[in-house]
């Protein structure tokens, strides 16, 4: 018996290793996001990490998770039940962003397209009605970028 048990730990623990990684990223992109959830000390959904590559240019969008206060004696991530949304990009190796494109109650992104120098972000909203679990609202951000970074271009 003890040596089922001591196997069902091991494969319990190799799944819990799995789940917690992120999605595979440049290299540059990967420091440039583990340096900005350290500097808002909040902890990543990995998960929820989304990546486009259009060959030259890479854009990712990723999940800040309990963001502190500074002054917030809390530990990293554990500063409320909130989340922030953002994105991030390489252009031709340069690192640009990151910029918020969404958050709790908010646009909840479900799919990055990059045409030329436009990002188009497609999800959900909050509805009046709506819980904050269930955003049922389609909409739509679009933003332009360069190597001076993105800008949100308004309806």
């Amino acid at each position: 018996m003890k040596p089922i048990v001591i196997m069902f730990t091991l494969i319990l623990m190799s799944f819990n290793a799995v789940a917690e990684e992120c999605p595979i990223t440049p290299d540059n992109i990967t420091e440039a996001i583990e340096n900005h959830i350290r500097e808002i000390r909040a902890s990543e959904y990995c998960p929820g990490r989304s990546i486009r590559t259009d060959g030259v240019n890479t854009i990712v969008v990723y999940t800040a998770e309990g963001a502190c206060d500074p002054e917030e004696e809390s530990a990293a991530g554990l500063c409320g039940n909130h989340w922030e949304r953002y994105m991030i990009g390489s252009i031709n190796g340069k690192i640009i962003g990151p910029i918020e494109v969404g958050r709790k109650g908010e646009l909840s992104d479900k799919e990055i397209k990059i045409t030329g120098n436009l990002i188009e972000l497609t999800g959900l909203a909050i509805q009046p009605k709506d819980s904050f679990c269930c955003p049922s609202l389609p909409q739509t951000k679009k933003f332009e970028f360069s190597q001076d970074g993105f800008n949100e271009i308004k309806p």
